[in-house]
């Protein structure tokens, strides 16, 4: 061999070494750089009993107490900011039930448990509430006697609770071996409807149910409060709608009695699982911890931001490994969403609340149950779509196309609803 070629093997070797070292650095999994901790017992439900043992992932995850608007303005992590007075059309829509008295951004996840002990919509509520604001949920009263926890009083079941021991670390990782888990078992059990097995899942797909056991739409069975959902027929607004209306849910007819219509509603939750179980980056694997939760760097250690935030505050991490663009150019992106989202939120939302008055109109000019029985239908499924959309935190990014088109089933729900009400001009009179 020639120096020509012993010097090229050389470079191909000492390429291969670095090279090799570079995609195992980037490619192993957070957590393989440190021992795992014993958790004393007494402290597994809580956060502090995780401090020392993961002060990376400990001190990201006390990031979520800051509270500041998202970068393109919409959303964020800010207290006491009304919904209600940003779109007063809300009152009318929800009028008769607890989000007319008060609807707020959300903050971070380490205000779940005050945040849930101060709302003014909390009374009267039963047990089954508490379902996704930590593992005591599960750790204890699950554990205990399964869903009996769902029907009691929710000042009886909140009353043990140490303000440590709310949404934590237990809440999407298993105390005694750090493994993701899903431990909502209304979600187990959905998802098993569906054929799919939560607690065989692969890793990536865990990164994604952690989050999407309590970010999505349920409901409480009549029954006995359990924690359900509408995914049997499948995870479109309108699958989910059918669910509802064919009676699949059993006894549950509805949340609320709406008092200007008199349709019975539904209110729609958090619908982000649904929204990202059927976009473009789930098809691309990938999920919420990419995004939502980036890998970080801190003196050479590689760890997974705790921090649950807006993707946008983190774009080098969140965005970029992924997109070729500038930060500026995402945001700008992000931001137009965000624009024509919210103009369609608007005229939705509104054209439901006009709905409402128009079938109360209806009412007073003598209309009768019958009458109005396609008005009050159409209005149901028309705020169904408003609200799902709505309720979905992305403000129409996590689903752009499907968020766009069920505004546009709202709006023209809502529109046959008022066509249908002031359709009705002969009242009959009563008999003698």
């Amino acid at each position: 061999m020639n120096k020509m070629k012993v010097c090229l093997a050389g470079i191909i070797a000492v390429a291969f070494v670095f090279f090799g070292f570079i995609v195992v650095r980037v490619g192993a999994k957070p957590g393989t750089s440190f021992e795992l901790a014993k958790i004393p017992d007494d402290m597994k439900l809580t956060k502090e009993g995780y401090k020392d043992a993961y002060p990376l992932q400990y001190k990201s995850f006390m990031k979520n107490n800051e509270g500041a608007p998202s970068p393109t303005g919409y959303g964020g992590s800010m207290p006491h900011v009304s919904y209600l007075a940003e779109q007063p059309e809300m009152l009318e829509n929800f009028k008769g039930y607890k989000f007319s008295v008060q609807y707020d951004v959300a903050r971070g996840h380490t205000y779940a448990g005050e945040d849930f002990r101060e709302t003014q919509r909390l009374p009267p509520q039963k047990g089954s509430c508490i379902t996704c604001k930590g593992s005591y949920m599960y750790d204890v009263y699950y554990k205990q006697s399964g869903w009996e926890y769902a029907s009691k009083p929710i000042a009886e079941i909140m009353a043990p609770i140490k303000d440590d021991e709310w949404f934590g670390c237990s809440s999407c990782h298993d105390p005694d071996t750090m493994q993701l888990r899903v431990y909502q078992q209304g979600f187990i059990d959905s998802m098993a409807r569906r054929g799919i097995d939560v607690n065989n899942a692969s890793h990536n797909d865990m990164r994604g149910y952690v989050c999407s056991q309590c970010h999505n739409e349920y409901y409480f069975t009549a029954e006995d409060g359990r924690v359900n959902h509408p995914w049997d027929n499948g995870f479109d607004p309108e699958e989910e709608f059918q669910f509802y209306q064919s009676g699949q849910a059993g006894g549950f007819q509805g949340d609320w009695k709406h008092p200007d219509s008199g349709a019975m509603m539904l209110k729609a939750q958090h619908t982000e699982f649904e929204n990202w179980v059927t976009s473009v980056h789930h098809d691309a694997g990938v999920t919420c911890v990419d995004c939502h939760m980036p890998y970080m760097r801190e003196n050479g250690q590689k760890y997974t931001s705790h921090w649950m935030t807006n993707p946008l505050k983190s774009t080098e991490q969140s965005c970029l490994k992924c997109h070729d663009e500038s930060s500026e150019t995402l945001i700008a992106r992000v931001k137009t969403i965000n624009d024509n989202t919210f103009k369609l939120q608007r005229i939705a939302g509104q054209t439901c609340s006009q709905a409402h008055l128009a079938i109360k109109a209806a009412m007073e000019r003598g209309a009768n149950d019958e009458q109005l029985a396609q008005a009050r239908l159409l209005i149901r499924e028309g705020q169904w779509y408003w609200d799902w959309a709505t309720a979905e935190n992305s403000y129409g990014f996590h689903n752009t196309d499907k968020l766009m088109k069920t505004f546009g089933l709202a709006i023209d729900r809502a529109h046959k609803a008022i066509e249908a009400a002031n359709g009705i001009s002969s009242v009959p009179q009563p008999t003698t």
